[in-house]
């Protein structure tokens, strides 16, 4: 994993995180190992590891369950849920069982509360809708260690009910200008236009977007990011799980708009680590919109402007 990123200290939490994968937990020794292979102070490595709720410090099971633990999933049952399973394996929460095959404890807002009680497995696959019939059948297949990849499908759905869409999910005007025209403008005509429309931020501040905007293109310095903030670490919420699911084009259109506004070479997606099943999709997004010309050199098709996105 340290060749892989390059022995880069910025790529800690993603060393980290893949070596964890196959680690299942990060010892201390493997934490003074990557410490020194980056050239960094042991005490950051272990701040950023003890920091974030999906790294473990302490053993954990090969197979980790963690029960989404907000007010809606409590309210559905998941404590008596939790206990259950419990009960079932053989385990205290928080504590691998004997053979170290598998334990359970608890997570922040999962963002499934609207189709709860739902777990993580392995902080990857997502399980909604448990039931104690739901409960005592993976007891079962954990007891039989059965491949997650071999579950029954039903269980790891997840939908996004959307009961009022409104202007901003029923899609473009079919008389839209498309990106690349978009993305021809000149970057001061997007501001000047942002700034006409009166766009804000979808957060509590109501912040001008324009404004946001033109204060990071008259920066100094030669290099620009657009980072696009998907933690949504709100309990109950999952407007970001909806977004990313169903118009993650939308997402990345609007980015590659910002960058060309304010002059941005890079595009970040933070991606919660709960929300680590969407990956894969947002990576075939990103992979197909540059194969289309919309992300990497001359993005959109504008001689220039060199622009792409990682996660």
């Amino acid at each position: 994993m340290l060749s892989r990123w390059g022995h880069d200290p910025r790529a800690l939490v993603q060393v980290l995180r893949e070596t964890q994968a196959l680690t299942h937990w990060l010892p201390r020794d493997l934490l003074t190992h990557i410490a020194q292979a980056l050239r960094l102070p042991l005490a950051q490595v272990e701040g950023v590891a003890t920091f974030y709720r999906f790294f473990h410090t302490r053993p954990v099971g090969r197979l980790r369950v963690l029960f989404s633990d907000n007010i809606t999933d409590r309210l559905l049952g998941s404590e008596a849920l939790l206990s259950r399973l419990c009960e079932r394996l053989g385990v205290v929460p928080g504590q691998p069982d004997d053979q170290g095959r598998f334990s359970v404890d608890r997570a922040s807002c999962t963002g499934l509360c609207d189709q709860g009680p739902a777990l993580l497995i392995n902080h990857h696959q997502v399980i909604t809708r448990l039931d104690a019939e739901r409960v005592d059948a993976l007891a079962a297949l954990m007891l039989s260690e059965v491949p997650v990849d071999h579950w029954p499908a039903d269980w790891f759905r997840v939908d996004n009910t959307v009961h009022r869409a409104g202007p901003l999910l029923t899609g473009l005007p079919v008389d839209a200008p498309a990106l690349p025209a978009v993305i021809a403008r000149e970057p001061q005509a997007l501001l000047d236009e942002l700034a006409r429309a009166g766009l804000r931020g979808r957060g509590g501040a109501g912040f001008p977007t324009a404004r946001k905007w033109q204060a990071c293109r008259d920066a100094s310095g030669p290099l620009r990011c657009v980072v696009c903030n998907a933690d949504e670490g709100e309990p109950g919420t999952f407007k970001d799980r909806a977004l990313l699911s169903d118009h993650a084009d939308a997402v990345f259109d609007g980015m590659t708009i910002a960058a060309r506004a304010i002059g941005a070479q890079q595009g970040w997606l933070y991606l919660r680590g709960e929300y680590r099943y969407l990956l894969p999709h947002l990576q075939m997004v990103l992979e197909r919109r540059r194969a289309s010309g919309l992300l990497g050199a001359n993005a959109a098709g504008l001689a220039g402007f060199d622009f792409d996105i990682g996660i």
